[in-house]
């Protein structure tokens, strides 16, 4: 390895993808990406770069801190030595493009385009995680507290199925608690508009909500409800929005309201890697179909907090309020806690 980075320090012209990849990265992951070779001396398993869900899925910039800092930057093993300054960031970044090019399908939006979850508003970008979600929602009359597993599987290049099924408990405020399993809730989400240069992603979705709790205790809405949505993501200058457009069409509309919901998400993330703490403003404003009544204008500010060095398991918590039209509710706690389990195991910190 020393080798090979003082033979990269001797040009004086900037190396290409492939020359560097042949010299530094070859002995060690194959010249086929593939992983190690016979005889190469590695003892911990190495991705396999033709898997276009492991070549595409992390961001350039964290890919880039770990061939600046090695492997312990992230987490992972020191096997993976750090280059330093040996190479310039458009080498870094020229080696990173042909690393991603052992991904023979073009259709797979790279992790760039991943940007972090809100927590109110859904994201676009298809995972492989499993969250868990808890609300506690105060109201003039009673007060609720609900936790939510939510399991996600990214299928094939731009596909994503999940499922999840919330519980609950309602305190009436001196009447007896009220308690039990919410509505099971499956989904299908498929990226839509992937445009890495645009740093933009667009996806379409649709929910089906099954009428699994109990509506009189108010742990379900007491009918099945589809949910189409379009979801966004766009990248800002230093900010990055999020976008979510939803519409509840319930099977009874005299148990649940038809409604259309807007959701926006204002991020300032603070760093370019995946670790870095990401503050927000979330709003959301929803609007009942068949009634002349203004909707909810809610504000939450939030905040993204990655746990470990990688980024793969992290935080969410905000607060929304009312601001302005009907008040479904005095305030509402949201929290999540993710693991994006493809990426390593949950106590890999």
């Amino acid at each position: 390895m020393a080798l090979a980075l003082a033979a990269m320090a001797a040009p004086a012209w900037a190396l290409s993808g492939p020359e560097i990849y042949v010299q530094a990265c070859a002995p060690c992951h194959g010249a086929d990406g593939r992983g190690a070779p016979a005889g190469s001396g590695i003892t911990v398993p190495l991705p396999d770069f033709t898997d276009c869900a492991v070549s595409t899925a992390e961001t350039t910039a964290n890919w880039a801190g770990l061939v600046r800092r090695g492997g312990r930057f992230l987490g992972m093993s020191d096997e993976m030595p750090a280059f330093g300054d040996a190479l310039t960031e458009e080498e870094i970044r020229a080696v990173l493009a042909y690393l991603r090019s052992f991904c023979a399908e073009p259709r797979y939006p790279i992790g760039d385009l991943n940007y972090r979850r809100p927590v109110f508003v859904e994201k676009a970008f298809p995972e492989d995680e499993a969250v868990l979600g808890g609300e506690i929602e105060s109201a003039r009359r009673e007060r609720g507290y609900t936790a939510e597993m939510e399991l996600e599987k990214r299928i094939g290049p731009r596909g994503q199925i999940a499922v999840s099924l919330p519980a609950g408990v309602v305190d009436g405020h001196g009447a007896p608690l009220r308690a039990g399993v919410g509505d099971l809730a499956l989904s299908w989400r498929h990226v839509l508009l992937a445009a890495p240069h645009e740093a933009s992603l667009v996806s379409a979705g649709v929910e089906l909500r099954l009428a699994t709790g109990n509506r009189r205790h108010g742990l379900g809405a007491g009918t099945t409800v589809v949910a189409p949505q379009l979801l966004s993501g766009h990248a800002l200058g230093p900010l990055v929005a999020q976008t979510q457009v939803r519409a509840e069409l319930p099977a009874d509309p005299a148990r649940a309201d038809r409604r259309m919901l807007y959701r926006l998400a204002l991020q300032l993330p603070l760093g370019p890697y995946k670790k870095c703490p990401v503050p927000a403003l979330e709003f959301e404003q929803s609007h009942a179909l068949a009634a002349p009544v203004h909707g909810a204008t809610l504000l939450a500010p939030t905040l993204y907090l990655p746990l470990s060095r990688r980024g793969h398991v992290a935080l969410g918590a905000g607060v929304e309020i009312p601001v302005a039209g009907t008040r479904p509710f005095d305030w509402r706690l949201g929290t999540f806690l993710l693991w994006e389990y493809r990426d390593g195991p949950l106590w890999a910190w």
